[in-house]
Order: structure tokens, then C-alpha cells, then sequence
């Protein structure tokens, strides 16, 4: 069964990863490893920002950050 949860969890991060908008996040919200991730929602406020970067051990967490630290990539 756990092998199960595993890849469940792979494919919903996959589909993350697909759905998300490239972004840089300074790194004055957080210790990631690169700053760059994908923007996944926006507040209604438009003031957080969620965002799936890795961090310095390489696992991704998806964070909510202000929208200021959030900032276009290109492709």
C-alpha cells in the first residue's frame, strides 16, 4: 500500500509541475535551493502567492509567499 500512496504522490506533483507558471522567488522568503519554481495559485487579495520551489535538500515544497517576491521566468 505505500507503494500505491508513492506513486499516487508522483503523478499529483507531476501534474503540478505541468499546470504551474515558471517563477523566481527571492530568496528572502525562504532558503531554496535555486529560487526558481512555479507559481500554483494566487490570493484573492492578489498579495500571497503559492509556490512550489525546492529547497536545499532538494525536495519540493510548495510554500504561500508575497506576491512582491514572486517574479516572471521566461521558459
Amino acid at each position: 500500500m505505500p507503494h500505491a500512496r508513492l506513486v499516487a504522490r508522483i503523478a499529483l506533483l507531476a501534474c503540478l509541475a505541468l499546470s504551474g507558471t515558471p517563477v523566481f522567488v527571492d530568496a528572502r522568503t525562504g532558503d531554496y535551493w535555486s529560487g526558481k519554481g512555479l507559481l500554483l495559485t494566487v490570493s484573492p487579495d492578489r498579495t500571497q502567492c503559492q509556490v512550489a520551489v525546492r529547497d536545499r535538500a532538494l525536495f519540493v515544497r510548495e510554500r504561500w509567499v508575497p506576491c512582491s517576491s514572486v517574479h516572471e521566468r521566461p521558459l
